[in-house]
């Protein structure tokens, strides 16, 4: 074998190299990107669950305080009770649950605190109707909390 022949084949062999190195260095940077685009995704979906279990603790904490005390906590509620201030109230909360159901159950308890208090108004009893209404909101709660958590 004469000289050429031997540094020809060492240029063939490291022409090949470089060029299979460089395949190589191609394949591994787009896995590398891929990789980044999927873990970016994975932080946005994180930061997006975060944001959005802080939106909800402030909204069901300030509904949960209106369920539990029946408005109470407001002076001259009784006289002056208008269920559409307490819609107003839970609408933030509503917006961040997707059951249907809860969704209904809180609507319906504003529909029964307002009868409650029409009753009080006119000097009905009302004591057994409170007992409900406690029973009710505390479900509602329950639901909140299992919503906040993430049971449901």
């Amino acid at each position: 074998m004469n000289w050429f022949e031997i540094i020809g084949a060492i240029g063939i062999g490291s022409v090949i190299g470089v060029f299979i190195t460089s395949l190589i260095n191609i394949y591994l940077q787009k896995m590398k990107e891929k990789a980044e685009i999927k873990l970016q995704r994975m932080k946005e979906k994180e930061e997006t669950k975060k944001w959005l279990r802080a939106k909800r603790l402030k909204a069901f904490s300030k509904l949960s305080k209106e369920l539990l005390t029946l408005r109470l906590h407001k002076k001259g509620i009784v006289a002056n009770y208008n269920p559409f201030e307490f819609l107003a109230i839970a609408t933030e909360s509503i917006i961040l649950i997707e059951e249907k159901e809860l969704k209904n159950r809180i609507v319906f308890f504003i529909i029964k605190l307002k009868d409650f208090y029409e009753k009080a108004k006119i000097g009905e009893k009302t004591t057994p109707g409170a007992g409900k209404l406690w029973k009710l909101a505390g479900e509602i709660v329950n639901e909140l909390s299992a919503t906040l958590i993430g049971n449901r």
